[in-house]
């Protein structure tokens, strides 16, 4: 059996996003339930608690000190870093040398495209210390700028877990809320243009004046976190799925997980590529405003129909998206068992 440490945000600390549903909890999870040993090791709550509550050069510097001394008391097989940002290239380096067998992997699920430098540069700072990188973008091009030689970046898709997302909303023909959206900035891509999340707001509203929008952070609504943003899922029959960029391929906030696995159906823009994986009826994919206000009141004025592309989509995302097959994947990039795609988003560079 192999020990694997993962450092990332488990964030027990600080009571704001929805990290019960993160990308930590489920990878940890999906890498167990394939039978590795996962130590969590929660960065950004130690690196505050070695500052004195804050995450300051202090608390980086004993946090990075423990890092090391806490991998010669746990001997970890591999190191998998999410967003470990706190944690230098000195130190992996240093861990390295004690451990010289030990694996490492970085994954990132945040944008890469132009714009992006804080992340695209917090990425290239590991590189020369990691063997693998996995961010949640299929797009080729995007991932070259990563690419050093003997060395992979691969796809990670957003993934699902049915002990997390617990909700079967297709199941349910009658709901408070027609549709749900949660953002925590004013704009999105949509349809190819930056545009204001009010404005999307008032064009649908004009195509259909009684929906009953369930939203979070928007209209001076609180934004949700923890079990108050699981159970949006439960509530509204719809999940528009507006990412900060929409037409990268594969490439969605984790937002997509929480929809289609919670059995909501989703509304997904077109130029994503998901209908290329999950299949057509699978969601309501649309390519212009037109079409999105278009099905947006179709599905609403016939739930049945909104409840049997929810389950085709729910179905779909478990069978490709479930998060032992994407951590099973994961660890065989990471402990170089990987031969060849088994599935089309398993994409590597």
């Amino acid at each position: 059996m192999k020990r694997i440490l993962h450092v990332a945000n488990f964030n027990s600390l600080r009571l704001k996003g929805c990290f019960q549903c993160g990308f930590p909890v489920k990878i940890s999870y999906g890498l167990i339930k394939n039978g590795y040993e996962v130590i969590n090791y929660p960065d950004r709550d130690l690196c505050r608690m070695f500052g004195f509550g804050h995450m300051n050069a202090l608390g980086r510097h004993r946090l990075n000190k423990h890092l090391i001394n806490f991998c010669r008391t746990v001997h970890p097989d591999a190191m998998l870093l999410g967003h470990a940002d706190t944690i230098s290239a000195e130190t992996i380096a240093t861990i390295r040398q004690i451990f010289p067998d030990m694996r490492v992997m970085q994954w990132n699920c945040d944008p890469i495209v132009k714009g992006c430098d804080h992340n695209i540069n917090a990425i290239k700072s590991k590189l020369d210390v990691v063997d693998v990188t996995v961010i949640s973008t299929a797009e080729k091009k995007l991932l070259e700028q990563f690419k050093q030689d003997g060395k992979p970046v691969g796809h990670m898709p957003n993934m699902v877990d049915a002990a997390i997302e617990t909700g079967r909303t297709f199941e349910k023909e009658n709901l408070p809320y027609d549709m749900f959206l949660s953002a925590t900035t004013k704009s999105r891509q949509f349809c190819g243009k930056e545009t204001l999340i009010e404005d999307i707001l008032k064009i649908t509203e004009q195509k259909i004046p009684d929906i009953k929008w369930l939203l979070g952070g928007i209209r001076g609504t609180p934004t949700l976190n923890g079990f108050e943003y699981l159970d949006a899922f439960n509530k509204a029959a719809i999940g528009l799925n507006l990412s900060r960029q929409n037409d990268v391929y594969l490439y969605t906030s984790d937002r997509l997980a929480h929809i289609m696995g919670n059995g909501q159906m989703a509304m997904i823009e077109r130029t994503t590529g998901f209908e290329d994986i999950l299949g057509k009826d699978t969601a309501a994919y649309y390519g212009s405003k037109e079409e999105y206000l278009d099905l947006a009141e179709f599905y609403i004025k016939h739930p049945q129909e909104r409840m049997r592309v929810a389950k085709n989509g729910y179905e779909a995302y478990y069978r490709e998206f479930n998060n032992v097959l994407v951590t099973k994947f994961m660890a065989q990039l990471l402990f170089g068992e990987f031969k060849h795609p088994e599935r089309k988003w398993q994409v590597v560079i």
